[in-house]
């Protein structure tokens, strides 16, 4: 199904989140500016889940591959026998290719839409269990797509996703000693870090009082804390 290209955008909040890491979508990108039209590539799709309960809470798009294809500005066509090699190669690393779950292309310079070829190329990766699909753009627009097969096929042609920025270990505890060391807080904060109410009106009041708050502004603050001015301004300083 072709979603029309001047159609208002809602992407579909699912119970489960769709992530793509950062390096891999990086790698996409890169691919997607080099090209002149259009390009794709595969995607292991990881699936995480709760330690409890085991159900699945996410789905992770850890990796592209490119593989050997015809490309044209407006088509894009995996070679069957370089898709073959690349299963053969995850299998010897060890790497189940039934993970191979995501299809992602670029449009190049045109809209992001699904377009009959998508479609067929949709069905002809179907697997009995579910797919995703992304198309971009060169504009950096993005569209994500959920194909599921069983028990029946159902599909939702735009969803929303975001891009994984996985933990780096130590970086943490590395930013947080630069902060000590470089950064000084004014204003008043609690024992344990965190502001209070109380705080945060004190350091509303100091901002107007030094002219680095506008009314507007302030209001818009106050309205974020779901505050009223009365209350603010009972505050005693």
């Amino acid at each position: 199904m072709q979603l029309p290209k001047n159609r208002p955008r809602d992407p579909v909040a699912l119970g489960i989140k769709i992530q793509v890491d950062a390096l891999a979508m990086n790698k996409f990108w890169t691919w997607t500016d080099v090209a002149r039209g259009e390009v794709s590539c595969l995607g292991l799709v990881e699936e995480i889940r709760d330690a409890n309960t085991g159900m699945i809470t996410a789905l992770l798009v850890s990796d592209f591959f490119l593989v050997k294809q015809c490309c044209s500005l407006d088509e894009t066509m995996m070679d069957a026998a370089s898709v073959a090699e690349l299963i053969m190669n995850l299998e010897a690393q060890g790497i189940d290719s039934r993970k191979l779950r995501c299809w992602a292309h670029s449009h190049g310079s045109m809209s992001v839409f699904w377009s009959g070829t998508d479609d067929d190329c949709i069905a002809g990766l179907a697997n009995g269990e579910y797919l995703l699909s992304l198309v971009v753009n060169k504009q950096r627009h993005t569209m994500m797509r959920l194909d599921q097969y069983h028990p029946c096929h159902l599909f939702v042609t735009d969803v929303s996703w975001d891009v994984h920025y996985p933990l780096v270990d130590g970086l943490a505890e590395q930013c947080l000693q630069e902060f000590k060391a470089k950064v000084i807080e004014n204003g008043l904060l609690s024992g344990n870090g965190k502001i209070t109410n109380y705080e945060r009106a004190h350091d509303l009041h100091a901002a107007r009082e030094r002219g680095a708050l506008t009314d507007i502004e302030l209001q818009d603050e106050l309205d974020f804390l779901g505050w009223e001015p009365c209350d603010f301004d009972e505050q005693p300083f």
